[in-house]
């Protein structure tokens, strides 16, 4: 060992520093002369070039970071965990699980709604009629340890009064107990979801006045989330996401806005992009504060935000990757700055989550605090050129789709003027898009499935709903004192359902609304339907492979043939390979299967293609793999009826098989 002892300070003096043009000589040879911002650019879907590597100069244009305002990103995060369950008592029981486990904050669904239909109001989620319901759910629940996240939608108002009558009830210091207490309350995502306000607008801004007045609740929320799991982009997510909070802000009276700006948190979506995902909350931060700055507020608090992982590429197929999906997602919200981390449980998207599946959720967060050790570094992405630029252009677009929506007088005048439906439709299509054709991979569903699989025949997660409850009593609620008035009636054991009018007031539809969905979803139908089909005939839709000629391309295209079938669902029948379509036209005729798919090479095919058309049953369905684009016309009119390769559109190409298969497809 040696005993020199360095100097720390001198350590890096000997390296000479590296210029930006050996770094691109350097490139050029190994790229073989190629242009490297041309060949290594990556684009988002946004539409964000993003370089191969960025230097300290490249920082200059980046305005945050020339003055130096970096994001200011929490040193640790809350462990959220979302509750599944239905009765009070049960809710309660998970919710305890769940912190004696590390959880350091919970999650509710609690939605009443109101129907002016001969059925009347229900309940989504746990089924909280009364006070003495909200005991049983909160009962033994150490606020000093774990705050307490109500996802209430339009029925916020109506929940936070049930939750403040409790604490009154209690004894709690309304100021420090009413702390720990957040409300997903978001009118205009409802609006957004719905095609409708929940209540009149002159009744909404008495709320939303009245919401921001409420001691020590978080009750003003964005749901950017939703748009996210709609198909929307970064950019589009986070500019809406500050469009409803400016809309909050815009509606409530101006000696109110900087007490409102306390109350305000912002829920975000993270998504598979890990980089850009970090770059997009350390940007949520920095333009929050632009908003506040066009609002004159000073005194403020940093932006409340709450990061969920993404349901839009979550998969009922093949379903454990959903735990890798998640733990990228979860790192770059962690990394990003997310003050809460809530992990869907693998199976969330389809099913009620079990002891497994809920533990494992909440042991990755565990993983990245105490193996990972990320709380252990103050805003652990400062100093990465790559994230601060990234952070730069995600903001900069961010801003200029806010700017959109304001132009248009706000995020309600943007929904009535269609302008942000057609937005995220657009960025809908381009994912789907990408889905479609594999550049964008969703593993174990629209690449390498697994065939020994059976998809579930439920492919949404259902939420527990039922009747609200109602007593003989018609109680009247002063929309100018909706909070106070309700506290009281609960005190005095008024039921929800009897007073859920007083906040739900549900506006006649006028505008078409944005719907969630799962990416992986179109193809767990089409494999649901083969399976559907198998159980039906008592057989297997099934592909047989015909591998012929050069023993190169023959073997890269069947293994490319059966990996696009399989995602259909359909049995493949791979053999390693025959000299000539003659030889393989014995076996071929026995094998039962009704898809024959010709693997050979674009200069074999003018031969191979009429000895295979020729040689098979009319009623078969004959496939070629590749795309030797001077010949499909001649091809089709042998008898191929259609053609796999990369970049072809899986999902419509898939359809049609089964359409030829003589299998019903159904939208449902």
């Amino acid at each position: 060992m040696s005993d020199h002892k360095s100097d720390t300070k001198n350590l890096f003096e000997e390296f000479s520093p590296t210029s930006i043009e050996e770094w691109e000589k350097v490139l050029e040879r190994d790229l073989n002369g190629a242009n490297y911002k041309e060949k290594l650019k990556w684009q988002t879907l946004e539409g964000i070039d993003v370089q191969p590597f960025y230097r300290k100069e490249d920082l200059k244009s980046v305005a945050h970071y020339q003055k130096n305002v970096l994001p200011d990103t929490p040193a640790d995060w809350k462990i959220s965990e979302e509750i599944f369950a239905a009765d009070p008592s049960n809710a309660n029981q998970m919710a305890k699980e769940a912190v004696e486990n590390g959880a350091n904050a919970v999650r509710f669904t609690v939605r009443p709604t109101h129907d002016e239909g001969l059925l009347g109001p229900d309940i989504a989620g746990v089924q909280v009629h009364n006070l003495d319901d909200i005991s049983l759910l909160l009962d033994g629940i150490d606020p000093s340890k774990t705050e307490i996240i109500f996802d209430s939608g339009p029925g916020s108002a109506g929940i936070l009064a049930m939750v403040r009558a409790y604490s009154e009830t209690a004894g709690k210091n309304q100021q420090q107990y009413g702390s720990v207490f957040s409300f997903l309350y978001d009118p205009f995502t409802f609006m957004a979801g719905h095609g409708r306000l929940p209540i009149a607008g002159n009744e909404l801004n008495s709320t939303l006045t009245q919401m921001s007045k409420t001691d020590g609740f978080k009750s003003l929320a964005a749901d950017g989330s939703f748009y996210h799991n709609c198909g929307a982009s970064i950019v589009q997510e986070l500019g809406i996401a500050l469009a409803i909070g400016s809309e909050y802000l815009a509606r409530i009276p101006a000696e109110l806005r900087q007490q409102a700006s306390g109350k305000f948190w912002m829920q975000l979506a993270a998504g598979s992009l890990y980089f850009p995902e970090i770059a997009k909350f350390r940007a949520a931060r920095l333009l929050w504060n632009r908003v506040l700055d066009g609002y004159e507020i000073e005194d403020r608090n940093p932006l409340n935000l709450h990061v969920k992982t993404s349901e839009w590429n979550k998969s009922a197929a093949d379903p454990y990757n959903n735990m890798l999906r998640a733990t990228t997602e979860a790192m770059s919200a962690a990394v990003g700055g997310a003050d809460y981390i809530t992990i869907q449980p693998f199976d969330a998207v389809y099913d009620e989550p079990n002891h497994f599946s809920r533990r494992i959720a909440r042991n990755i967060s565990h993983i990245l605090e105490h193996e990972s050790h990320i709380p252990k570094v103050a805003n652990p992405s400062d100093g990465s050129y790559y994230i601060e630029k990234l952070t730069d252009q995600i903001a900069q677009n961010a801003w200029k789709f806010f700017q959109m929506i304001e132009k248009q007088g706000g995020f309600q005048k943007a929904i009535e003027a269609k302008i942000i439906q057609g937005e995220v439709a657009r960025a809908r299509k381009e994912k789907d898009e990408a889905i479609a054709t594999r550049k964008l991979i969703l593993t174990g569903v629209n690449n390498y499935p697994n065939s020994e699989e059976k998809i579930p025949d439920r492919l949404h997660k259902s939420i527990p709903v039922d009747s609200l409850k109602q007593s003989k009593n018609k109680p009247e609620v002063d929309p100018d004192k909706l909070i106070d008035d309700l506290s009281e009636l609960f005190k005095n054991g008024i039921f929800l359902g009897d007073v859920v009018h007083s906040f739900i007031n549900l506006q006649k539809q006028l505008y078409p609304a944005l719907v969630t969905y799962r990416a992986a979803e179109v193809f767990e139908k089409m494999r649901l339907i083969t399976q559907q089909y198998e159980t039906k005939q008592g057989k297997k839709l099934t592909a047989q492979l015909v591998p012929v000629g050069n023993k190169k391309m023959r073997k890269a295209r069947a293994s490319f043939s059966q990996n696009y079938l399989e995602c259909g669902g359909i049995s493949v029948i791979n053999l390693p390979g025959y000299e000539t379509i003659n030889d393989a036209l014995s076996e071929l005729k026995s094998s039962g299967a009704e898809i024959f798919v010709l693997c050979g090479s674009d200069d074999e095919y003018p031969e191979l293609v009429p000895e295979f058309c020729s040689g098979l049953n009319k009623n078969s369905i004959l496939i070629l793999a590749g795309y030797p684009k001077n010949k499909i016309e001649e091809y089709s009119d042998m008898g191929i009826h259609l053609f796999i390769y990369s970049g072809s559109n899986m999902i419509q190409t898939l359809k049609e098989i089964q359409e030829k298969a003589g299998i019903v497809l159904s939208d449902k």
